[in-house]
Order: structure tokens, then C-alpha cells, then sequence
């Protein structure tokens, strides 16, 4: 069965079996325009097919999903950014993923704090970081000086007697909330009701 496959301003003809997969196509599609993929830990690029307005699986027959002889199929070349790094926060029990590049390595643990403490919503001061081996980050270091891979997960634990608190903070639990907050009623009186 003869295909067309259209890629950047060129749509050239393929000879394809009807049993053949997306994942073989794509590779057919490689050699022929010699495009060259990755993936490693910076990122991803990867071709993608694109056939009536959907993206084609690499798994999938064309045969079985309306591919007719004389079809035209678009190829793309896709890009993903793999974050530098992964937090994983032991409060929420989710892995939140820091995407920022420039300089990354050589930026402050202060900063990373910063940056942790915009996305994840959670106070600098109520959290301390550590590596996958225990060893805790302190404000003044750089990343660089624990030896911290790109694509490596950091632990975000939750300082002693934050945790009751900010859970019901998380949930919504506002009886949780006053139980914790201060009965001194000049620090009571800055608290909203």
C-alpha cells in the first residue's frame, strides 16, 4: 500500500505492508529524511505521526485505524524538556517536578527553597530539604556541592509540629486549623475568622 507522508515542506511516497506498525513507519520516516531523536536526561525528541487530526500510537496497524492507500500522513518532530529535578514532597505524597534550566546546578539551596516554596504553596520556613540518601541542604550551599544529577529527587519534609497543621490546612479542616493557631489574643487578633 503506497502512503504519503508529509514532513516540514516536503510530502514524499512510502510503500508500506498493511500489517505494518506506527513504530515501523516511523522508522522508514527516519532513515529516509536521516532525522536524528534523543533521549537522554535533558530531554526528549522524538517524531510524531499525525493521521485525520489524531496522533498515532506506535503499537497501532494503520490498516486498523482507517488508513487507506494514497492517504497523506503529517510527521512532526516533538520536543520534551525533562525536568532538572524532582521534589518529592512527603506531606502531600506528590513529586513535583522543577523545570528552570539556566544555571540550575550552581543556584543556592536558598533559592531552591524559594522556588519549592512558590510551587508547592508551602511556607520556606516550615520545610527543610534532603537528598535520597538523607543528607539535609542547607540554605547557604549550592545543589552543585551535594553532587545532585540532573533528573534526581529531593525530599521535602515537613518540620516537627507543622504537620498536624498544615494537613488540615490541605483539606480544608478549619476545626483542625483553630486547634493549632494561638490563643494569646494579640497574635489571635491578626488571625481571620
Amino acid at each position: 500500500m503506497r502512503i504519503f507522508v508529509a514532513f516540514e515542506n516536503v510530502c514524499e511516497p512510502f510503500d508500506i505492508l498493511p500489517t505494518q506498525t506506527v513504530q515501523s513507519i516511523k522508522l522508514m520516516i527516519q532513515h529516509h529524511f536521516h532525522i536524528s531523536l534523543s533521549d537522554d536526561k535533558q530531554g526528549r525528541r522524538f517524531l510524531q505521526l499525525i493521521y485525520a487530526g489524531a496522533v498515532l500510537q506506535e503499537s497501532w496497524v494503520l490498516a486498523d485505524v482507517g488508513v487507506t492507500p494514497c492517504s497523506t500522513i503529517r510527521c512532526l518532530i516533538k520536543e520534551e524538556e525533562k525536568p532538572v529535578l524532582y521534589i518529592y514532597n512527603s506531606l502531600t505524597r506528590q513529586t513535583l517536578p522543577i523545570m528552570e534550566r539556566p544555571l540550575f546546578l550552581s543556584m543556592t539551596v536558598a533559592s531552591l527553597k524559594s522556588l519549592v516554596s512558590l510551587k508547592s504553596g508551602l511556607p520556606v520556613s516550615t520545610f527543610r530539604l534532603s537528598t535520597s540518601a538523607g543528607t539535609e541542604l542547607y540554605n547557604c550551599n549550592r545543589i552543585d556541592d551535594y553532587h545532585i544529577d540532573l533528573g534526581s529527587t529531593i525530599r521535602l519534609d515537613v518540620w516537627d509540629g507543622w504537620k498536624v497543621f498544615l494537613t488540615g490546612c490541605l483539606l480544608g479542616r478549619k476545626h483542625i486549623i483553630q486547634r493549632h493557631l494561638s490563643e494569646e489574643k494579640p497574635t489571635a487578633k491578626y488571625v481571620p475568622p
